[in-house]
């Protein structure tokens, strides 16, 4: 009885352990970070990007460029875990690799290209780091927050929407198997350029063909100086412009509801 007791012991203070572990964790995507924090591991966080502006604590963290990776300054800092975006397989191959050479553990994240998938990237990150119960709440408040969203705007006609990524030195736009596409099927609406995959360049008289009851910018470029724009174009003098938050509109986490919103608002003049 004795020795079960022990192993009952043990076993009990194993399990306390590694609830009480703290991993050591470098963020190199933004949606990453602010998944991270919603779970509450925003003190176990110690890096992020230069492109990483929320929450506000992240501006205390070491920052990292994400598209050209310092070796030695990941070493530095010591993490347990780096979490980045499945596109850096390729594109840091080398240092990433290297890192995992010297033990450290390197997290691949899946990027979301539908709201259906968001919860999908907050477990896969949640398993990483050994919080799958926040990581729970996370995606199933998202979850929730999008739906309500959808309802509260289920009576939007159908607009024909164009997005603009960028507008110089060439104009961008999100075609299918983008998240913004989604967004916009979602809420009942048509993106004009459904029919280009991921995000591509297109020609001004392409889209000027197309005639979009709307053109949404995810520039940054305020509503005013945008409309000034989208007015001074050919044939565009009397179409609805308005900007998103891109970050919002973007990045697939817990801010995406948000995002979602301010569309569906833009869609419903």
């Amino acid at each position: 009885m004795k020795k079960v007791f022990l192993l009952i012991l043990l076993t009990a203070l194993s399990g306390c352990q590694n609830e009480n572990h703290e991993e050591r964790i470098i963020s190199l995507m933004p949606s990453n970070t602010e998944i991270l924090y919603a779970m509450g591991l925003g003190d176990e966080v110690i890096g992020v990007t230069t492109n990483d502006d929320y929450p506000e604590d992240v501006a205390s963290k070491e920052k990292f460029d994400s598209f050209n990776l310092n070796k030695e300054q990941l070493l530095r800092m010591k993490p347990s875990i780096i979490v980045t975006h499945e596109s850096a397989q390729m594109s840091q191959q080398k240092v990433l690799e290297s890192l995992e050479d010297k033990g450290i553990k390197v997290v691949y994240i899946k990027e979301a290209k539908k709201l259906d998938e968001i919860d999908e990237t907050v477990m896969q990150l949640a398993e990483a780091v050994g919080h799958q119960k926040e990581g729970k709440k996370v995606a199933d408040k998202l979850n929730q927050e999008i739906e309500d969203v959808i309802h509260k705007y289920q009576y939007l006609p159908n607009r024909d929407v164009f997005v603009e990524v960028s507008s110089e030195p060439d104009l961008y736009t999100a075609g299918q198997g983008t998240l913004f596409d989604d967004m916009l099927t979602r809420l009942g609406s048509t993106n004009v350029f459904h029919d280009l995959s991921g995000w591509q360049p297109v020609a001004l008289e392409t889209m000027l063909r197309r005639k979009p009851d709307v053109m949404v910018s995810m520039t940054g470029m305020p509503t005013e100086d945008y409309t000034k724009l989208v007015h001074s174009r050919p044939g565009s003098s009397k179409v609805e412009a308005v900007s998103l938050n891109d970050d919002w509109i973007t990045r697939p986490g817990p801010r995406i509801a948000k995002g979602l919103e301010q569309l569906a608002e833009a869609l419903d003049q």
